[in-house]
């Protein structure tokens, strides 16, 4: 037990430390200026998180607007999609036709890097499978491009990718 205290509370410390460096300068955990911050990085890792929640909660609204208002989302079920509203009818397809049923959602590590009022994220994502066996289902990476609109990180451009299979010997 000793070893995991040592551990969190280092980590805590930093995390709560970024909110409290943001809110002094001014701003907040999500709205801070000029370059590369930890409180941006943290800011943007949220979006990320948010994105994979909003997957498995089926909240399509949520998830369309974690993007910008002219944003852009392409994955292998998922030619592209322009802007909010095609976001989320695309994603309100594949809840009717039951694509994300028995499924759960996750990202991490990922690589994030801020100039500014701009962002590129690389993040690898896995899904497990809930109803039948568990187990893992895919995985895959998240490329993305972010912008802060009014304060806030959203995502510009995403593209998601499939990692192929590794063939049995």
């Amino acid at each position: 037990m000793k070893t995991i205290r040592k551990v969190s509370i280092p980590v805590v410390a930093a995390l709560a430390g970024a909110v409290v460096a943001g809110m002094l300068t001014g701003g907040s955990a999500t709205a801070t200026e000029g370059g590369d911050s930890a409180a941006d990085r943290f800011a943007i890792r949220e979006v990320i998180d948010r994105s994979q929640m909003y997957v498995d909660l089926k909240d399509t609204r949520a998830f369309a607007n974690l993007f910008t208002k002219d944003g852009h989302y392409e994955s292998p079920f998922n030619p592209g999609s322009d802007g909010r509203a095609e976001i989320e009818a695309a994603f309100d397809q594949a809840i009717e036709t039951g694509f994300t049923k028995g499924l759960r959602h996750m990202t991490g590590p990922e690589k994030i890097d801020v100039n500014g009022s701009t962002a590129t994220a690389t993040s690898w994502y896995w899904i497990a499978r809930t109803e039948t066996q568990h187990s893992v289902y895919s995985t895959g990476t998240f490329t993305d491009k972010f912008r802060k609109v009014n304060g806030k990180w959203e995502i510009e451009n995403r593209v998601q990718t499939i990692d192929a299979p590794t063939p049995t010997r």
